[in-house]
């Protein structure tokens, strides 16, 4: 297929992207005028410019939009634009937030933490337009990750390991390459208005904590962590335990990563 990655500088859309091209699509890649270039067919285009993307999205098999979230306004109305352009041709990453706290599937309805609550919103333009959308958990390896990256920087500076409020606090995760090799599955074989999830296991955030800091870990307390990372903190604290039973079933996806603190602690060894 013609495929357009919207994201392909960013963590997961690279991998996506090179993915795609592995499994022998042939791909092109949004690109503002002053952006990194990706190696692929650039396509003008900015996330903060919605009309650009109704544009860019033109006359592709699949778009996937792996871009980063913006925000409320800039996000719904990039979805607008890219469901008048693609339709059922659209797949769309939102994540694991979505669906809040508690013991989730496929087949749960959205209950989003209030940091992305428009994201249900989203969601729901996309699929009733046909569309697919993929939820990640937290996505880590090949050195990338925003969130070990922020635990691993908080680790070094304070000598022991950090997670945000109580212990106990589990988190859906998945390996960058195992996210990309189910978004290929998604652009070839995914029927419109299905969503799919993108987690390999459910992992304590203390324990990941302590894999970074070398075995041992604190408490950040989440007030104190609010004040410096802003509202973004209390996601940190929301506890989940998300399935993607379905997903592994109908689009014979098999995650190779089964343990992100076998990963780190191979890292943290290594380095």
């Amino acid at each position: 297929m013609n495929v357009l990655v919207i994201g392909a500088t960013g963590f997961i859309g690279s991998s996506v992207a090179a993915a795609l091209v592995g499994a022998g699509h042939e791909v092109s890649t949004l690109q503002r005028p002053d952006g990194r270039a990706t190696g692929y067919r650039p396509v003008p285009g900015d996330l903060t410019d919605p009309a650009s993307l109704g544009q860019a999205a033109t006359g592709f098999d699949r778009v996937v939009h792996a871009g980063p979230p913006l925000g409320e306004e800039l996000d719904l109305a990039g979805v607008d634009a890219l469901v008048a352009a693609a339709g059922d041709r659209l797949v769309h990453t939102t994540g694991a937030a979505v669906l809040g706290s508690g013991s989730k599937d496929e087949d749960s309805a959205p209950d989003p933490h209030p940091v992305v609550a428009w994201r249900a919103e989203l969601e729901r333009r996309v699929r009733t337009a046909g569309g697919r959308v993929v939820r990640p958990g937290m996505a880590y390896g090949d050195g990338g990750g925003s969130v070990p990256a922020l635990l691993a920087a908080k680790a070094a500076e304070r000598g022991t390991g950090v997670y945000i409020g109580e212990p106990g606090v589990r988190w859906p995760v998945v390996h960058v390459a195992d996210l990309a090799a189910l978004y290929v599955a998604v652009v070839e074989h995914a029927e419109p208005g299905t969503v799919w999830h993108g987690m390999s296991e459910t992992v304590r955030l203390d324990d990941v904590a302590r894999a970074l800091g070398g075995g041992t870990a604190t408490s950040w307390p989440l007030e104190e962590a609010t004040a410096e990372m802003g509202p973004i903190a209390g996601l940190y604290t929301l506890d989940q335990d998300i399935s993607s039973d379905r997903t592994r079933r109908l689009l014979n996806w098999t995650p190779k990563h089964t343990s992100i603190t076998a990963y780190l602690n191979s890292q943290v060894g290594h380095a």
